[in-house]
């Protein structure tokens, strides 16, 4: 199910691929999602994605503390004031999640499905939520190996801890194509009260659209939207 949601839409060959599971295995599970209504084939290419039952339950949980409705106001504000596309993400261990996005309306855009996840250091969300956390927290993640996405992946960890240091200095995170080559992002936690961080906010581009003179002022702008997001948050929310 989440090897459909992240590489939706997709065929049946290169999810077995995907799955390193024998074809006849997953053309079962397949056709039991299907059956549920929890996946989807394409009508003209056959190629697989999630279904109805899956977004419905999918935008209770991504609703769960009141985050979504909260923050989609001001994503929406956000998107058209710079022009790119603006993700939501919350963690999950080493991970980010994307929970909500409000797309560019630009042709040439950067574009994740919901559902897609990522390591935290290889992203600007993920950056964002690291530098909240206690020393001994980042320590803990380093240990875990840093994975290199693409080539431009911090994958030292004094490096990293530098640009962490950086990150809690300037209140935003960059990730210079760090997760997808060609893609530029920042982002920043949001934080209520300014304590633990329960999710973050990026802004993300083309490198051609997101040029070095422009991610001071677009990591400001982030900054003061996950603040006022935080600050919209229903108090007694029952946070992720």
């Amino acid at each position: 199910m989440e090897a459909v949601a992240v590489n939706q839409p997709i065929g049946l060959s290169a999810l077995t691929r995907t799955l390193g599971l024998p074809k006849t295995t997953v053309q079962r599970s397949l056709a039991a999602l299907a059956e549920a209504s929890w996946i989807e084939q394409e009508t003209a290419t056959g190629r697989w994605q999630v279904g109805v039952r899956a977004f419905v339950v999918g935008s209770a949980v991504s609703a769960r503390g009141g985050l979504r409705p909260a923050a989609l106001p001001t994503m929406r504000d956000l998107g058209a004031e710079v022009g790119e596309t603006v993700h939501l993400m919350v963690p999950a261990g080493r991970e980010v999640v994307l929970v909500e996005r409000v797309d560019s309306p630009q042709p040439v855009r950067a574009v994740a499905p919901l559902g897609a996840r990522a390591v935290l250091h290889a992203t600007s969300n993920g950056k964002a939520l690291l530098a909240a956390l206690s020393t001994r927290e980042v320590d803990a993640y380093i240990e875990g190996g840093l994975e290199a996405v693409t080539p431009h992946t911090i994958t030292d960890p004094e490096r990293l801890r530098s640009d962490l240091r950086g990150i809690v200095e300037a209140g935003f995170a960059v990730c210079r194509e760090e997760l997808e080559e060609g893609v530029v992002s920042v982002g920043a936690a949001i934080r209520p009260g300014y304590g633990r961080p329960i999710a973050s906010l990026s802004i993300s581009g083309p490198t051609s659209r997101m040029l070095p003179e422009l991610l001071k002022s677009y990591g400001e702008k982030v900054r003061l939207a996950a603040e006022a997001i935080a600050i919209a948050l229903p108090t007694d929310a029952d946070l992720p």
